[in-house]
């Protein structure tokens, strides 16, 4: 870091092999915890998209990846999971440069992400690709063909490593294009992945790596050679991905997109510690996490309880730089991601509600949101997601009004209640329309490595789940010998 600046990784497309200079002409990039310009984030040129498309469409036609052995692609994948490895300190501050989370969170991340492609090796493993249904007749998992994977600014190198590593173990060539305000570990991953590939003499219409915004994305979607699509972003992304997919040619799509999260806390609660796992889900990723408790519902006689417990953890909470080992929580990812909650949350207060958090940060840099709470204001009034750390509390007066409330949200991704009664607990639960519903706990761990999640509720098309990820890029076919003697 020279002069308190970043060192950040060239934005270079990889395309078949070959590492090209897009055109910087993005948005503009800035640190997170000064607001300084670091420069435009890259754009490519639509030539060089459809270069990309057709080296993808060219190795999945010659069925050189899908028929390759799995050895091959069990070894690649191996050697990919090393360079990550060797690479993990450079991972970690490029992720937080990209989305303002603490270093100490994306060193975690990026300590993982060996283990997240070992773990695709493994789901492929467990496949049966083919097996006989009857005499002559066979069932056959094969890979789509080309996925564009459309990775977003909040998890940027764990989604795009994740999604990369099990389609690859799938069979599919990857056409990666990172948020354009988050390039920079997607570029890092892109030198791991070539790396492996030339270690392994193989073709790099395997994996390229692309960059830009909407327009970018859409000419992946809309494309037909492009087979599937996985994104991950706002609810308004997801849409636009949907439509450029189906204007040319229906194909799958894996969308994971926004979702205000309920969570219920009944009479029974232990307030202490149900304070201690909001404000943990409330500030993870500094809010800026897509499951994390977005609106909640507490018993009247526990409103008031719940609220000063939660204040009184939020002051506690060491906010500063995200480069500094200190943070505990550090600021939004860019200037858009912060207007956009700062004016959420003065839409509510102009409403008449209460705002209370634990101080301005008057006088801070950068683009840093304190967490808040937001109380005394109509449920009517809080349906949306706020994508960062705002908690809205409302008072009900029972179990039923709380359900019927949380059902109202538009959310779909997860759901939280918290209870004395855990028999009580995982029925109410089993009622929330959500894929995911934790009791007594706010983890962004999954609680079971056998967990489906699907995305309910309008909060997405498909789900997650490490099984279900893999199953997603590989379509079904029956061949066979047709009876003589059907009977019609």
């Amino acid at each position: 870091m020279a002069d308190g600046r970043p060192a950040l990784p060239q934005q270079l497309d990889l395309i078949d092999g070959e590492r090209e200079e897009p055109a910087l002409t993005g948005i503009m990039l800035n640190d997170p915890d000064t607001g300084e310009d670091l420069g435009r984030s890259a754009v490519s040129r639509p030539e060089s998209v459809e270069a990309a498309i057709v080296a993808a469409d060219h190795v999945a036609a010659s069925s050189a990846w899908s028929a390759q052995d799995f050895g091959a692609r069990t070894n690649l994948l191996t050697s990919f999971a090393d360079v990550l490895d060797e690479r993990q300190e450079e991972l970690a501050a490029a992720d937080t440069v990209d989305s303002g989370v603490p270093i100490t969170v994306t060193r975690m991340f990026a300590g993982g992400l060996s283990d997240v492609v070992h773990e695709a090796v493994t789901h492929a493993r467990r496949l049966k690709l083919h097996r006989s249904l009857a005499d002559n007749v066979g069932l056959h998992l094969l890979p789509w063909g080309p996925v564009a994977v459309l990775a977003p600014f909040n998890a940027p190198a764990f989604i795009a490593v994740k999604k990369t590593a099990y389609a690859l173990a799938a069979g599919c060539p990857v056409l990666l294009k990172p948020s354009p305000h988050a390039p920079h570990a997607a570029n890092l991953i892109a030198d791991a992945m070539q790396e492996a590939l030339n270690a392994h003499g193989l073709p790099g219409g395997y994996f390229q790596l692309l960059h830009g915004d909407a327009e970018v994305g859409g000419q992946l979607a809309e494309d037909p050679r492009v087979r599937c699509v996985t994104f991950t972003g706002s609810r308004a992304g997801g849409q636009s991905v949907a439509g450029s997919a189906a204007s040319s040619s229906l194909k799958p799509l894996q969308l994971e997109c926004g979702s205000n999260n309920p969570a219920i806390v009944r009479a029974d609660a232990d307030i202490e510690r149900t304070a201690d796992a909001l404000v943990a889900g409330m500030t993870k990723l500094n809010g800026q996490w897509c499951e994390g408790p977005g609106t909640v519902f507490v018993h009247e006689r526990q409103h008031d309880q719940l609220i000063d417990a939660v204040l009184d953890r939020l002051s506690g909470i060491a906010v500063g730089p995200a480069r500094d080992p200190g943070t505990a929580f550090g600021p939004q990812a860019n200037a858009t991601q912060r207007d956009n909650v700062l004016h959420a949350i003065e839409r509510l207060q102009d409403l008449g509600a209460k705002v209370e958090g634990r101080g301005d940060d008057a006088g801070r840099s950068g683009y840093f949101v304190p967490p808040t709470v937001v109380h005394g204001i109509s449920a009517d009034h809080t349906m949306a997601e706020i994508f960062g750390p705002v908690l809205t509390v409302h008072s009900v007066t029972d179990d039923a009004q709380a359900l019927e409330l949380a059902n109202s949200r538009l959310g779909g991704l997860a759901a939280y209640v918290f209870t004395s009664d855990l028999e009580q607990g995982l029925g109410l639960g089993a009622r929330m329309d959500a894929g995911e519903v934790k009791v007594n706990g706010t983890s962004l761990l999954d609680m079971h490595p056998g967990s489906v999640q699907s995305f309910w509720a309008g909060s997405g098309i498909g789900g997650h789940g490490n099984a279900e990820l893999i199953r997603f890029f590989l379509g079904s076919r029956i061949v066979g010998v047709d009876p003589p003697d059907a009977p019609i």
